[in-house]
This record gives structure tokens, sequence and C-alpha cells, in this order.
């Protein structure tokens, strides 16, 4: 079994921070935070590891991904009066995408995954956490409504793959995680959005 990554451990970081602010806004109790946390860092990696038949998930067998949760949820706490910058927190968020979406790239790539395998374990590593956070509290994914969310992960998995045989790994690992963080961001600042479809009474 494959060890967690460096970039696995910026995304785990990230997102926690992400899930405990979500659970902060939603008035969670303290044990509600640290648990959203969790699951907003770990969510898509579990997701990824069972569909890929890797038994255990990896992150089950890691203590220091737990610890760097806590640490990483416990500074969203100590912080919470400090996000009113909400452009940070996006960015933060984008870096936690940015991240699981290239990681899990990487090992798919090694893996010799097929390309529809392959979009499917980038995007649910990258989104998983995040859509299983909003359905324990009981609102619309963010991923579906909010900015371009899900297609700025999957236009920087396919740079990788695009990439990665032309200029190396690491060259095509650093373009795809600017690529996915300047989308994120990009739609965020204008407010640029998927066309909704909406019923016609």
């Amino acid at each position: 079994m494959e060890g967690i990554t460096f970039l696995e451990y910026i995304g785990v970081f990230a997102f926690a921070i992400s899930g405990a602010n979500t659970a902060m806004e939603e008035e969670l109790d303290l044990l509600g935070v640290y648990i959203l946390g969790i699951i907003t860092a770990m969510g898509g990696g579990i997701i990824r590891d069972i569909v890929t038949g890797e038994g255990i998930p990896i992150f089950f067998h890691s203590y220091s991904a737990i610890v760097l949760i806590l640490i990483a949820t416990t500074l969203a706490i100590f912080l919470k009066c400090k996000w009113k910058n909400h452009s940070m927190l996006v960015f933060v968020d984008a870096i936690g995408l940015a991240a699981f979406v290239v990681s899990s790239g990487i090992k798919a790539i090694d893996n010799e995954y097929n390309f529809i395998l392959f979009i499917f374990v980038t995007s649910i590593t990258g989104v998983g956490g995040g859509l299983l956070r909003d359905i324990i509290i009981n609102r619309k994914p963010v991923v579906f409504q909010s900015d371009i969310y899900c297609i700025a992960g999957i236009a920087g998995a396919i740079l990788l793959r695009f990439l990665y045989s032309y200029c190396g790994m690491i060259n095509a690992a650093y373009l795809s995680l600017c690529l996915i963080v300047l989308i994120r961001m990009f739609s965020y600042k204008w407010n640029l959005n998927l066309p909704k479809i909406k019923y016609l009474y």
C-alpha cells in the first residue's frame, strides 16, 4: 500500500480548515466542528480507495494525517474571527482541491488507469469530502451550484495526464496545480458559474 504523499498532506490540511469553517458557519458544536473537518479532509480519499479496491482506506493507517487534521481544525477554530475575507477561505479550499486532484492523478497514472477511471478518481478525491460534508449538514452540495469547482479539478487532471509524458511528472504537476487554483479563484472573483437548468411553467 502506498503512503500518503506531501500533496495529500497539503490537501488534508486545507480541507480540514474548510470543513471546520463550514461547521462553524452552520453553528455545530465543538465535536461537530472536528467531525466535519475530518470528513471533509478524508472523505474523497476514502471513496477513492474503496472504488479502486485498495482495501482499508489509507487514511485509516496514518496517524500523522489524523494529527494534521486535528491541528488544522483547531487552527480554524482559533482563527474564526480572522476569516472576514471570504476570498482567503476560497483560496485555501482551492489549494486543497488542487493538491488532492494532482496527487490522485499521479497515482492513477502510475497505476495505468484508463481515462474514464482516471477522471473519476481525480474528481472524487477532489470533491468527495465536500460532497459528504454538505450531505451531512443537509445542504445543496456547493460543488454543484457555486462557482466553477469540479470543472477546475477536471481541467487540471486532464492537463496533468496530457503533459506528464512531454515535460515530466513534476513539471506537469506544478502546471496542473496552478491551473486548478487559477480557474477556481478567477471564477470566484468574477462570479462565474455553469448555467442552471430551470423548469418552464
